[in-house]
Order: C-alpha cells, then sequence, then structure tokens
C-alpha cells in the first residue's frame, strides 16, 4: 500500500520525520517496504509502501493509515471536510435503485450528478495520483479514484445518460451472459457473479469492474455515482474466475467498511462538483439490507497476563482502545469491547489481546515459557532412523531436503507403473503430483551442485513416496567425483561401484539385514552392468548414461535405493556372545574358479559347511589372469577358525580345511590354486 506523507497531513498533525513514522508503524504492525523521499517545489513529500496483511483491510487508504499513526502519537484523528451542495429535486425520480440479492450486496450507495463538464484534473490532483502510481484519466474518473485512496472505498461512476430505462438492479449474472469491461476484454459470467444491471443488460462487474457501455467520455454530461458493500468471498471468486484483479476487487475481496460507504459516496460526489461543476440531486440512494447491530467481545483482566505474559494496566488498556476508536465498557472481571465498522478482524478475545501487544509493544512484554507438566515421546522408528542417519553420516553422506511434489512427466521416467496421487490444486504444471521415487528430486540436487562447481558428492535423502496404494518412507543415496582428494601423501580416488556396495552392506548389516546379491531385475535406469540388488530391501550402482544425458549429467553418478520400511521390520533382537577365552587359528587358501562363479554362492557354501568353528570367511586377492585356464579367476581368502570351548588342535583344523575344500569342489568345481 502507497502512500504519500503530505497527504496523511491532512488527516492528522505529524511532526515526525518520515522515517520515524516509518518505524514507528513497523512496531504496530505496518512493515515498511520502501520509503521513497521526493524533492519538490512546495518541500517535497515522502511516498511509503507499506506492507499491510490481508486481515486489516482497514489500512489500505490514507485514512486508515492515519488513524494508525493518531493512535501511535495520541492526537487526534481528522475526516475530509467536504461542502455538499445539493438541490431541491427528487433524485429517486431520476433513476430506480434494486438489490436483489441483498446476502452479496449488503450496501448500495448512489448519487446522481446531472451538467458536469468532463475535463482534466487540476494539477495538484494529478500530483497525488501519479506519486502513488495511479493513471490520470479525467476529473470525474480521478475524483472516485481519489476517494479510495484517501478512505478505502472503492467507487464507479457511470455515464448516467447510457443506463437503460433509467434503473440500476444489483443481481447475479445470467448463465452465459457476456459483458465487455473497460479494458476492452468481453468476458463470459455465470450466476455466481455478481453483476450492476440497467433494465436492459449488465453494466458492471460488481465489486470488479465497470463496462465499457457505460463509461464516462467527453461527451458525458450526467453521472451516476455507485460507492457499494460487497461480500469479499463473491468478489475474490469472480476476480479469480475471470482472471482480472483490480485496486477495486483487491479491498472488496479483503472487507470494506460497510458504515462508510454514504459518506464516500458524498465525499465523491461533493468532490466531482469541485472538478466538473454540476449540481447534485436529493436525496441519495442508500438501500441497506444488510445492517448488523455491533458485535462485543469480552476482554478479561486474567487473559492478558495469561496471553501475554504481563499485566497491564486498566488505563493503559483502556487509552490503547479508544485511541483505536474502539468503545469499552467495563464488567466485573475486565471489558465488553465494540469494535468499530472498519475493524472486521476483530472477532475474539485473542484478536483483542493483539491490539494490546502491538500498541502497548513487544519489548515491553518478557520471554517466558508456558508451563508443562507432560512429556515427549519419540516415533516408534525414530530411534532406528537416527542410527541410520549417523551411520550415513559417518560414512560421508550429507542429507538433503526435496519438495514432495513432482511432475508425472518425470515420474514415469523411473516408476513407469505406479499409479500417482494427483493434487487437486498443483502449485505449477512441474508439481501436479506426489513423487513416487526419490530418484528425480535426488537427480535434480546432484545436478544443481555440478552447476556450480561441487563435482565431488555424497549425498542421501531420507522420506516419503507416494503412489494411489499409500505411502512409504525411502532412503536413496547418491555420489559422483571424488572419494579422496589429491594431497601430498596420495592420489586423489574415484568413488566406484565398490564404495557404494560397501556402503550399502554397512547399512544393512547394521540392521541385521541378508546380504543375498543377485544382478537380475534391476530398474532400467541403472547400467545393467554396473548395478546390483539386495533381494527386495536395495538396488544399487551406477546411473544408465541414457538417463544422466536425460538430466545433462556428464559424470558417473551412483544411485543406491532402499525400503526403509522393510529394513526396519526385519527382527532386530541381539544375542550377546562371551568373548572366546581359546586363540583363533587363521588358514589362507588361492583357489582356481570359473569366472562365471560370484563370491557370494562361495561365501554362501563355506558358512553352510556345518563346522560349527568356523566363525568367519573374507577375501583378500584376486587375480584375473596368470599360470592358469582363462577360464579361470584366482581368489585368495582367508578362514578363521575359534572354539568357545577349547584350544583346537592341527590336526582338527586340517580336517576343517580338507572338508570346505571337498565340499567347494564338488559344489562349484573349485581347485586349491598351486
Amino acid at each position: 500500500m502507497r502512500v504519500s506523507y503530505n497527504w496523511l497531513k491532512d488527516f492528522v498533525d505529524i511532526t515526525a520525520p518520515p522515517h520515524e513514522l516509518g518505524e514507528k508503524l513497523t512496531a504496530v504492525g505496518l512493515a515498511l517496504d520502501a520509503l521513497d523521499l521526493r524533492e519538490g517545489p512546495e518541500g517535497g513529500d515522502a511516498v511509503f509502501d507499506f506492507d499491510v496483511a490481508t486481515n486489516r483491510p482497514d489500512c489500505l487508504s490514507h485514512l486508515g493509515i492515519a488513524r494508525e499513526a493518531a493512535a501511535v502519537y495520541g492526537v487526534p484523528l481528522r475526516r475530509p471536510e467536504f461542502d455538499l451542495r445539493e438541490t431541491d429535486g427528487e433524485a429517486k425520480d431520476r433513476f430506480s435503485v434494486s438489490i436483489e440479492d441483498p446476502l452479496l450486496c449488503g450496501r448500495y450507495c448512489g448519487r446522481h450528478v446531472s451538467g458536469v463538464r468532463i475535463g482534466a484534473s487540476p494539477d495538484w490532483l494529478k500530483a497525488r495520483l501519479e506519486a502513488l502510481g495511479v493513471r490520470s484519466i479525467n476529473n470525474v474518473a480521478d475524483a472516485t479514484n481519489y476517494v479510495m485512496l484517501e478512505l478505502g472505498q472503492p467507487l464507479h461512476a457511470f455515464d448516467a445518460d447510457t443506463l437503460q430505462g433509467r434503473q440500476v438492479v444489483v443481481r447475479r449474472a445470467a448463465p452465459g451472459e457476456r459483458l465487455t469491461t473497460l479494458d476492452g476484454v468481453e468476458r463470459e459470467l455465470n450466476p455466481e457473479m455478481l453483476l450492476i444491471a440497467d433494465g436492459e443488460r449488465g453494466v458492471a462487474i460488481a465489486g470488479v469492474m465497470g463496462g465499457a457501455e457505460t463509461e464516462i467520455s467527453l461527451t458525458t454530461t450526467n453521472v451516476f455515482l455507485e460507492s457499494a458493500w460487497f461480500d469479499p468471498v463473491s468478489i475474490r471468486k469472480t476476480s479469480r474466475a475471470i482472471g482480472l484483479a483490480t485496486e477495486a476487487s483487491y479491498r472488496f475481496e479483503r472487507g470494506a467498511d460497510i458504515e462508510i460507504a454514504r459518506y464516500a459516496c458524498d465525499r465523491a460526489a461533493a468532490l466531482i462538483q469541485t472538478l466538473a461543476g454540476g449540481v447534485v440531486h436529493r436525496p441519495a440512494y442508500d438501500l441497506y439490507p444488510g445492517k448488523k447491530a455491533p458485535a462485543s467481545v469480552r476482554l478479561r483482566r486474567k487473559r492478558i497476563a495469561g496471553f501475554l505474559g504481563a499485566p497491564v494496566a486498566d488505563e493503559i488498556v483502556e487509552r490503547i482502545f479508544e485511541r483505536l476508536g474502539f468503545s469499552l465498557e467495563q464488567t466485573g472481571d475486565g471489558w465488553s469491547i465494540t469494535a468499530p465498522s472498519h475493524r472486521i478482524d476483530i472477532a475474539c478475545e485473542e484478536d483483542l489481546l493483539d491490539e494490546i501487544a502491538r500498541s502497548y509493544g513487544f519489548d515491553k512484554f518478557p520471554s517466558s515459557l508456558p508451563s508443562w507438566n507432560g512429556y515427549g515421546s519419540a516415533l516408534p522408528q525414530e530411534s532406528a532412523e537416527r542410527t541410520l542417519r549417523n551411520n550415513l553420516a559417518a560414512a560421508g553422506y550429507s542429507e538433503i531436503y526435496s519438495y514432495s511434489f513432482s511432475s508425472e512427466e518425470a515420474e514415469r521416467r523411473f516408476r513407469p507403473h505406479a499409479e500417482p496421487v494427483r493434487l487437486v490444486n498443483p502449485m505449477s504444471e512441474d508439481a501436479t503430483i506426489l513423487r513416487t521415487s526419490l530418484a528425480p528430486s535426488m537427480l535434480a540436487a546432484v545436478l544443481w551442485n555440478l552447476h556450480r562447481g561441487i563435482r565431488d558428492l555424497q549425498l542421501f535423502e531420507l522420506s516419503k513416496v507416494y503412489d494411489a496404494r499409500g505411502e512409504n518412507r525411502s532412503l536413496i543415496l547418491a555420489a559422483c567425483g571424488a572419494l579422496r582428494s589429491k594431497s601430498v601423501h596420495e592420489p586423489e580416488r574415484a568413488f566406484d561401484f565398490y564404495d557404494l556396495k560397501g556402503d550399502v552392506e554397512q547399512i544393512l548389516e547394521a540392521f541385521h539385514a541378508p546380504l543375498d546379491a543377485a544382478s537380475d531385475d534391476l530398474p532400467p535406469y541403472y547400467h545393467p552392468g554396473r548395478a546390483a540388488r539386495f533381494g527386495a530391501l536395495a538396488v544399487f550402482g551406477e546411473l544408465h548414461p541414457d538417463c544422466a544425458e536425460m538430466f545433462k549429467i556428464r559424470h558417473r553418478v551412483y544411485l543406491a535405493e532402499i525400503d526403509v520400511e522393510k529394513l526396519l521390520a526385519l527382527p532386530q533382537s541381539r544375542r550377546m556372545k562371551e568373548v572366546p577365552r581359546f586363540p583363533a587359528v587363521r588358514r589362507d587358501f588361492s583357489l582356481l574358479l570359473d569366472k562365471a562363479t560370484q563370491y557370494a554362492d562361495l561365501h554362501r557354501i563355506m558358512m553352510s559347511a556345518g563346522i560349527p568353528e568356523l566363525v568367519r570367511v573374507a577375501p583378500f586377492d584376486r587375480l584375473e589372469t596368470g599360470p592358469f585356464p582363462e577360464s579361470k579367476y584366482s581368489l585368495s581368502i582367508s578362514v578363521l577358525y575359534q572354539s568357545a570351548e577349547r584350544t583346537l588342535t592341527d590336526a582338527e583344523v586340517d580336517g576343517f580345511d580338507q572338508r570346505l575344500l571337498q565340499i567347494l569342489e564338488q559344489r562349484l568345481g573349485a581347485q586349491l590354486r598351486k
């Protein structure tokens, strides 16, 4: 809301400089976004740009801002004075005014002004309007805009001679009814919209914009002036439906002051008479079917201290509300307070407490916490998820958070058969569904970092994915670039598939998950030769080059996706073992295996050989070529034997070795390398 400092002085005697006034009003809730100091022949001016909250439509005018300034400085507020000269002729004989829908139009005021002369506005009026970014049109249109900026009440002037049947009817639009507005656009209306009509057709969209056929022109000599109150919800819906927002709709859809409609109409009529001449006919049209008794709100003394944290003296409370234009009546435990008509935001006791806080000063209330006798508790899986996050952080990963909204096109690339959850009211075309996979948002985060020169990345996100069946918690890891940077002690080492595999194994082992690896049934966005999975729990590997190209990523990116719901559902009971008192025996073997043989198969066969003393099997070397057939490879493994009851003899260990080698030869065709 743009406000002129010099214009404010018409309403209140302000001696404070503009910057001080801006600070004072900011402290009471009217945040100052900008202050434009301007030079001029009469000492210059300052234009404020206030951020007015949606619940304070009373501050969308100079009178409203001046009212707040008067309360801050404790000085009187003046309403504009004007001299309205009326004739003795009956205005009701000239026009018929009726309201067909009093729920959407609670008050309609009108004035008939005849014999006007349309022309340019005087320089002082042009200067005031243009200082606030309003273009000067002509003296009659400028008068209505001036009063709107002055009092906050939108008005509209019709060329009275174009109103057919000399009627003004406030009604709903007929189905399919059309109206060309002042901007030259023909708009289709519907019965949910309120219309100002004459005896034959619509002439204005109520509260939004007038019609082109009845606008003020250079040939206009008779004016019908409108000042009304329209239902805020109706105006908001109409403005959105036709895609047209105006200064009038901006004020009406937030809630205008129904009591100022007549005053604003008379003020505008007097200003038109001053600027364009003419005769104002009496009496004014004033249809007021929506009149209501002012509501009173109870304010209790004990609630002041309980809600704000400290008591406030009675005389201060009463002074605050009197300055703001409220009326008070003392009761036994506090006051019965009636808000003025322009304060439509006052509905309950908490609203009154807010008024005390902002006017008295937030800095005068000490910081304190409410008393609390309860206790908090973590969600069922909070501890497990915290362990998961800590393990990932220890492995060098940083957590990211991304939006749950996504586009269906992006999601189809990763889960083409998932039925997405569509948003009823999406924020944009790129956010029409809830995401079915964490991969698109993770790759977008990787690309964002790469574009900014950050190429060594290890990221993870633990969040929800959605489809028509419900929601599921999922974990995704992403890495690219170097695992270890170059230094004077060691060369750079790039992050590779086996680093990712180790990280995934560490996560699964922490939750006692089986590590049965497989390379089949991989999602198509993984590289078929550089990806694997651990059952239904995890899939991991290098991003497919085609998918990387689709995201315009020119680096190798490694992904891992883990189903957290299934992972945390695994039994987590642990059995404690006594530290063995007897020494372990290690034996190393170099085996020749077919190149199609996987280590996972070898490990599973050895651990299921029925040797209780076998506690660990681990590989430590692999040769692809050597003094052996090309169809073979050499794998060196370390085997650890240990008994909890005795020290193992060499004969026992030799027997274990022979048994293992025999089983491996029978099951896998393995041979001991000579």
